[in-house]
């Protein structure tokens, strides 16, 4: 992978950006805070954050190795620590799945990963058929479910993973548009449409995908991905292909995963390419992240990206969070995943 690609020179631009305005070294540790110096809770401490900060920095050094970032990494994973008394955890199952997809993103043998898959699988609610949203939650929701499959089908869970997408599929996509939403609570769906739900949907049919026990059980899942595909082309057609914005706060990470496992789907449907419906998906999948990595980098502004890419960015509001700047930066990384296994 060329290290000096406009692709990489922008990630490259947005990692920098992200290490020198929010991470902070504390001795042997490392943590990031919410927005910049002044903000409002500039000094708040987000878990599910660091773990998308986690999961970028290890795309980073994938596409860029470099010794300093192992280090920063490594001080991140100390200060994690510290700040969560050494359990990594929350009361949240969403977040506990988003930390352990980065972990899961390179270490494949750390015991963490196993202790939070475990704790996972056995929060799933039996007489729901799902992952509550949190401990003693009664929504059920696909933030929770999207990201936990995920992991669960790097694991030794691996049924589980198949029940949890299936019930997301079953309960959640909009028959009318293909979308996912949001969740359901006491019988009643929840119907918001967000980003980040349609590319943890994609991300599981994918990881479920690879691994299949069989052709069909492939197919069934490489269809559901590419129909999910298809779905977010429609929902963001009326708009030049550019996703909906979410603001600052959690939402700023919502874009960016959603490019994250679109760039996954224009990977995995362009190298199975059994036909040219699988080219057809590949193309849509990296058109859409490319269009948006395009308009995050048109956008920014003094090393700023916007929450949306419809507007420069501005040194206040939303755009100062480090959860809107992660989110660009993310979108910017699944853009380098593009260089050479896509054409469009």
């Amino acid at each position: 992978m060329d290290a000096t690609s406009p692709a990489q020179t922008r990630a490259m631009a947005a990692e920098s950006a992200v290490v020198r305005r929010y991470v902070h070294r504390y001795g042997p540790l490392a943590w990031a805070h919410a927005a910049t110096p002044g903000a409002p809770g500039a000094r708040t401490w987000h878990y599910w954050w660091h773990a998308h900060l986690l999961h970028v920095l290890r795309d980073a050094e994938e596409h860029r190795p470099d010794p300093r970032r192992a280090r920063l990494l490594r001080a991140l994973h100390r200060g994690i620590t510290v700040r969560t008394l050494g359990r990594w955890t929350t009361p949240f199952h969403d977040d506990v799945a988003w930390m352990t997809l980065a972990l899961q993103r390179y270490d494949v043998h750390d015991r963490r990963i196993d202790r939070l898959t475990r704790r996972l699988h056995d929060a799933i609610d039996p007489a729901a058929g799902a992952l509550p949203w949190a401990i003693d939650s009664s929504l059920y929701n696909a933030p929770a479910n999207g990201p936990a499959a995920i992991a669960l089908a790097w694991s030794a869970h691996r049924g589980a993973a198949v029940d949890l997408d299936a019930w997301v599929a079953a309960t959640l996509d909009d028959p009318a548009t293909g979308l996912v939403r949001d969740g359901v609570e006491h019988g009643v769906v929840r119907s918001e449409l967000w980003t980040y739900n349609q590319g943890v949907a994609i991300g599981s049919a994918l990881a479920l995908a690879e691994g299949a026990p069989d052709a069909d059980a492939r197919d069934a899942h490489e269809a559901r991905a590419a129909a999910i595909v298809r779905a977010v082309a429609r929902w963001c057609a009326a708009d030049d292909g550019l996703f909906p914005a979410a603001g600052g706060g959690d939402g700023g990470l919502f874009a960016g995963i959603l490019a994250r496992y679109l760039a996954e789907a224009a990977v995995w449907f362009r190298a199975h390419a059994a036909d040219d419906d699988h080219l057809e998906v590949a193309a849509t999948a990296a058109g859409l992240v490319r269009r948006n990595a395009d308009a995050l980098w048109e956008g920014r502004a003094d090393g700023l990206f916007p929450a949306d890419p419809r507007r420069p960015a501005r040194a206040t509001g939303d755009d100062l969070d480090l959860s809107v700047q992660l989110g660009a930066w993310i979108t910017l990384e699944a853009a380098v995943d593009l260089e050479g296994a896509v054409t469009s």
